[in-house]
């Protein structure tokens, strides 16, 4: 081998074994650009929109008040979404369904609301008109999923986000108590939280490189049936 060929697969060689380096050096540090915190998306609105929506369905059936429960409907059929299952990490199971059916749907919020609406027909045929208006459904929007953590307990999942796109993290609660949301990246460090006073949170933050995020709500009072949201 001449001494220029040489010296050649000697600069490969070198490159080629710097190449590892470089890649565990980019993940270390913060998973966070601070500056982009509260950089928004399509899918960082869907899931505002969204948490939005079940708090105005909370009030109308706290209100008894169709029209409320109409309009968290329709936020949320225009905000779309599909079922997800996250991957658990925390070692507790997750408590009973407190209610067998969903009642944060937009067909059981109008469901509730043509019952409140007493025979009202502008306010029936509103619901009509929103349940046959067209939905994101399940080929697009925030993927969700419903679980309940035990009082007192706390539930962690891991979650993949992409490196340079917004992202958003959302939990909503049924109200019987107090949830926290916190947001660690990879190497353990606090991207996001929201404390209190409700159960009802958004954490937004933009990660500088695509990796795994650990998702943690815990729950500071009795148990409590939640749906956790992410874009």
């Amino acid at each position: 081998m001449s001494r220029r060929n040489t010296l050649s697969a000697l600069a490969l060689a070198s490159a080629l074994c710097a190449m590892p380096l470089a890649a565990s050096a980019k993940n270390k540090g913060s998973n966070a650009d601070p500056a982009k915190a509260q950089a928004v998306s399509a899918g960082t609105q869907a899931v505002e929109a969204i948490r939005t929506a079940d708090a105005l369905a909370r009030y109308g059936d706290a209100k008894k008040d169709p029209l409320a429960l109409i309009t968290a409907a329709k936020i949320k059929k225009e905000a779309g979404g599909q079922a997800a299952t996250f991957e658990r990490v925390s070692k507790n199971k997750p408590g009973d369904a407190k209610s067998p059916s969903d009642g944060a749907t937009p067909e059981a919020m109008l469901d509730r609301a043509k019952a409140l609406a007493a025979g009202r027909a502008d306010l029936i045929a509103l619901a009509d008109d929103v349940a046959k208006s067209g939905s994101r459904g399940a080929v697009g929007g925030p993927k969700s999923t419903r679980t309940v953590v035990r009082g007192g307990d706390t539930d962690q999942f891991r979650i993949k986000f992409e490196g340079g796109e917004p992202a958003a993290v959302g939990i909503s609660g049924d109200g019987d108590s107090r949830l926290d949301l916190y947001v660690y990246d990879e190497n353990g460090n606090q991207v996001c939280s929201r404390v209190g006073p409700g159960d009802d949170a958004v954490c937004r933050f933009q990660p500088r490189w695509t990796g795994p995020f650990i998702v943690r709500v815990v729950n500071r009072g009795m148990a409590n049936e939640y749906r956790l949201l992410t874009n």
